[in-house]
């Protein structure tokens, strides 16, 4: 979508109204209490203070940076109410909150269905499983127990478990799959620490440019990108390379 309605002056303005409003939030609390480290405590409740006078700020550059011109008359109309502005807010929260899980459950659904497509084509006696009987009694069996306080069960990050058909639908294989890892690459290199069990890694978006994470990747028994533009390392490698990693579980 063309950004006809925004440049670079406005958005350099809005980083300056923003940084504004941020410093004079944290110096008003300051003021107000000679323990800067209490206002540590309570930074939680400020952010959320916030929350309807920063809507007030970034959704009209939103609306213009992205609406088209034949649009955006409407759009400042909602922008004149203040109810509507509040609103969008929620409605924003909502869409968003609402895709994140969705787009991370088809990928493994996507994962699989790709996978299974090649082991039909190529007479692979293997099978990856989303759901289901095999699925729920794995995650069982390696669930683990952990806390000092209160103990509380554990199980591992389980999206895809990959089975030998000609085995009895042994597992072989756990496959964390991951739109974008987050933090989410370091639970599934703990879990991966202790399972006796082969665990993969597949992701869409990370194209492993952060050292930090490229290293951490290598723990892992393989750790395949759904992007063409992923920096290979080491085991990090494009996800059509998986089929050497599949070629080990049918010896």
């Amino acid at each position: 979508m063309p950004r006809t309605n925004w440049d670079k002056n406005q958005e350099s303005e809005f980083k300056e109204v923003i940084k504004k409003f941020f410093d004079d939030k944290i110096d008003s609390a300051l003021k107000k209490s000679d323990n800067p480290l209490k206002i540590g405590d309570d930074l939680a409740t400020i952010l959320k203070n916030s929350d309807e006078d920063v809507v007030k700020i970034i959704t009209p550059r939103a609306v213009k940076k992205w609406a088209s011109p034949q649009t955006l008359p409407k759009w400042e109309e909602i922008l004149g109410d203040p109810r509507m502005l509040l609103e969008l807010r929620v409605i924003g929260r909502s869409i968003a909150n609402t895709m994140r899980p969705l787009a991370g459950n088809n990928f493994a659904l996507w994962i699989a269905k790709i996978l299974n497509t090649y082991f039909l084509q190529k007479k692979i006696p293997l099978e990856a499983i989303t759901s289901g009987k095999i699925k729920r009694e794995l995650g069982q069996k390696l669930k683990t127990k952990k806390g000092k306080r209160g103990v509380r069960d554990y199980r591992p990050d389980i999206d895809i478990i990959l089975v030998r058909t000609d085995k009895g639908n042994k597992p072989m294989a756990i496959i964390s799959a991951k739109t974008t890892l987050a933090e989410r690459i370091m639970q599934t290199i703990t879990w991966s620490r202790y399972l006796k069990i082969k665990v993969l890694l597949v992701t869409a978006w990370e194209t492993f440019e952060s050292g930090t994470n490229r290293e951490r990747a290598q723990e892992l028994d393989g750790v395949y990108v759904c992007n063409k533009d992923v920096k290979e390392y080491g085991k990090i490698k494009i996800f059509s390379k998986i089929t050497k990693n599949l070629e080990r579980f049918c010896r």
